[in-house]
């Protein structure tokens, strides 16, 4: 749940994805020279845009954003694997790009050091020298390429296509993959006997915090990186509420009645740490979407299959919280749009969005899935 008790908060410059992306500049060589291993490195597209990681959990996706030298997610640590063979990971992690062989999509997986998780390098000479091909060690003739969605995928190897071709620019003064967890400050005065639990909580709010960012503004805003948690006597309705004072600094209260009875549920304050995560969004969306993504982040990413598994005559999609939360997930994999819920944070809602993903209106979508 969200609240608000000012003015619309200030608007932040959001990145734009384009086809016309720019990618990292570097000195021209006539032989670019392999990487160092176990060296970072940003490998940018010729088509534009920069590879990047959307989370550090095993699975997460493998896209393409405007290049942004100030972005941890755009770091990749590039190891030789010996026999010619290279893996690209996700740095502090064992998460590797990794191709999936069915689908030929691309996503970073644990690594287990199998063959469609490394790569052997071409260099072309396209750029002068500096690109390279990627090609999967699993099969030679497929090579990593941007998607016309922004997705990394494989596709038969050309080493005249743009969307194929690499430049690997060594990382300098970047941030760890940790950037984006906040300071949380804490007031348990109207319940001492909860200090503990609440302590254990901002722990794992802390921790999740960028996966939040990760999954719902992938660096189209910031994020803000402090907040408080209140135990509030006064709340007895809902579990908590997000709201800002006067200076802007964001709240998130709890009922502490709630707690007391639910000590095992911290998905509640996940699910309000998005409302803090979103609120310097500069676009504009229903109430029922926020509550909706809000919940899409707890019950299948946070806790995946605690969502709501039925719903009565009464119910749509966009009745808010569970029901469209289960939306949002059911669309975003029955039609493979791994970047829904960011879509519907950083755009303008307009209904007709579903029509332009899908080809179906919103309610033809609602109808079609299961209840």
């Amino acid at each position: 749940m969200i609240t608000r008790r000012t003015a619309a908060a200030v608007a932040l410059s959001a990145a734009t994805v384009v086809s016309g992306m720019t990618f990292g500049a570097g000195t021209a060589n006539a032989a670019e020279p392999l990487p160092s291993s176990g060296t970072d490195y940003r490998i940018s597209s010729h088509a534009g845009g920069a590879l990047q990681w959307d989370g550090l959990n095993s699975g997460s996706n493998v896209v393409v954003r405007d290049w942004n030298e100030s972005s941890a997610q755009q770091v990749w640590s590039v190891k030789d694997e010996g026999n010619g063979a290279w893996s690209v990971k996700v740095p502090g992690t064992n998460n590797a790009v990794d191709r999936d062989r069915g689908k030929n999509t691309v996503g970073a997986w644990n690594y287990i050091g199998a063959d469609n998780q490394k790569w052997w390098l071409e260099n072309t000479s396209m750029g002068n020298g500096r690109a390279w091909l990627l090609h999967s060690v699993s099969d030679g003739n497929l090579c990593l390429a941007r998607g016309a969605d922004l997705n990394a995928k494989v596709a038969s190897c050309d080493a005249g296509d743009p969307a194929q071709s690499w430049n690997l620019d060594r990382a300098t003064g970047t941030t760890p993959p940790s950037a984006g967890r906040p300071t949380i400050d804490l007031d348990y005065s109207q319940a001492p006997d909860l200090r503990q639990w609440l302590e254990q909580q901002k722990q794992t709010v802390a921790d999740y915090y960028p996966t939040i960012s990760n999954l719902i503004t992938k660096g189209a805003f910031a994020a803000p990186t402090y907040f408080k948690i209140i135990f509030d006597p006064t709340l007895k309705l809902n579990p908590a509420y997000t709201t800002v004072r006067n200076d802007g600094v964001k709240e998130i209260h709890v009922n502490i009645d709630y707690t007391r009875s639910n000590k095992g549920d911290t998905g509640f304050l996940v699910h309000e740490a998005v409302h803090v995560a979103v609120w310097g969004n500069p676009t504009s969306r229903p109430g029922w979407l926020g509550e909706g993504l809000a919940d899409w982040v707890r019950d299948y990413n946070f806790q995946p299959g605690t969502g709501a598994q039925h719903f009565g005559s009464d119910i749509s999609y966009d009745s808010g919280y569970q029901a469209t939360a289960r939306f949002i997930d059911h669309v975003s994999k029955t039609y493979r749009k791994p970047d829904l819920a960011h879509l519907l944070n950083t755009t303008n809602y307009d209904d007709r969005i579903w029509v332009q993903l899908t080809g179906k209106s919103a309610q033809q979508l609602w109808n079609e899935m299961p209840k």
